[in-house]
């Protein structure tokens, strides 16, 4: 179990800390993403500003609780809640018919369907799974080549949530011109 709770973390930990990356690393993708938040909230412009920094600061947020082994439990926990928060904005917008592009990690103009909601429920189990290993006692002894290997797994889910749109889009374009 303590190889899950690791493995749990790097995954969880690493999708929010790409995730809050791509949506400060330029002045452009700050406003692309307050721009994105108030089409899909109908906030007005300055209430979307201080949501899209409010969802920034929570994933960061989280990525620093899964890190420090005291908080962890609390970083899986803020994680599902915000996760939900994001399925609940999804699905709200699907409902409404909204062809708004899903800004979760960055300059995605691939309009929000149900993979945003598949991912978020994949994600949410993650973070069950790793507060379910953290209460059986988390990942205190660890192989370092056991965990390194658990950890490179992860990172290829973190790169895969992350080009989840890219992805799709590819075999969308493979199955349309076959």
């Amino acid at each position: 179990m303590e190889y899950l709770e690791f493995g749990c973390r790097v995954l969880l930990g690493g999708v929010f800390a790409v995730s809050a990356g791509s949506k400060v690393y330029s002045r452009t993708a700050v406003a692309d993403f307050a721009a994105a938040t108030a089409r899909l909230t109908g906030a007005r412009a300055g209430r979307a500003r201080q949501l899209a920094a409010a969802v920034v600061a929570a994933e960061i947020a989280i990525v620093v609780a899964l890190i420090v082994p005291a908080l962890v439990r609390w970083g899986f926990a803020v994680a599902v809640g915000l996760i939900a928060v994001f399925s609940v904005a999804i699905v709200g917008a699907l409902r409404r018919r909204q062809t708004t592009p899903c800004r979760c990690f960055g300059a995605s103009n691939s309009p929000l369907g149900r993979q945003h909601v598949a991912r978020n429920a994949a994600l949410t189990a993650f973070g069950v799974l790793g507060i379910a290993a953290d209460l059986s006692g988390g990942s205190s002894s660890l192989d370092f080549g056991l965990a390194c290997v658990v950890a490179f797994a992860a990172l290829i889910g973190v790169a895969l949530t992350a080009r989840l749109d890219d992805l799709i889009g590819l075999f969308r374009t493979t199955t349309a011109t076959s």
